[in-house]
């Protein structure tokens, strides 16, 4: 579970421009390049992007990168830092919640550059039909996320 907050929070601000920069050497998405690969070859391969919004999104992630990377390394620092707070069984509840308050601060930071990403590919680089099937794909991936929950929630006996 520790690693999972990174993971996501790394493809969720990466994820457009991991699609972008990949999906040519993909071929349909059966080859795995990376974190992520194959969900976000099949983005690329769903919205059918142009080579000319390819480029567009790379050089929108090349000018985001330096906002994002030091983010995503706090983020793993933190990690490391949680994890020695409680090595070999110790615990230091107060140690443990001001990393805990650090990390949330770097998420949100995070939550934000990547919503002002997908924001810009969304209004500067798709087109009205691109749009629309973005927001299906989001609505059903929203679909999902509800049930998985719901299994949680009430899981069979």
């Amino acid at each position: 579970m520790k690693y999972v907050l990174w993971t996501a929070a790394a493809l969720l601000i990466t994820g457009a421009a991991v699609a972008v920069t990949h999906s040519d050497e993909m071929g349909p998405w059966h080859r795995h390049h990376g974190p992520g690969g194959f969900p976000l070859a099949m983005l690329a391969h769903h919205l059918d992007l142009t080579d000319a919004q390819k480029t567009q999104i790379k050089s929108m992630w090349n000018t985001e990168r330096p906002t994002v990377v030091p983010l995503l390394k706090q983020l793993a620092n933190g990690r490391k830092e949680m994890d020695a707070a409680a090595m070999n069984g110790t615990f230091d509840a107060e140690k443990v919640q001001a990393i805990a308050n650090r990390q949330a601060q770097t998420v949100a930071q995070l939550l934000v550059e990547k919503e002002r990403f997908q924001s810009n590919i969304y209004t500067s680089v798709l087109t009205p039909e691109q749009r629309l099937k973005a927001d299906k794909m989001r609505a059903r991936m929203d679909g999902h996320i509800d049930e998985f929950l719901n299994r949680l929630e009430h899981p069979k006996q």
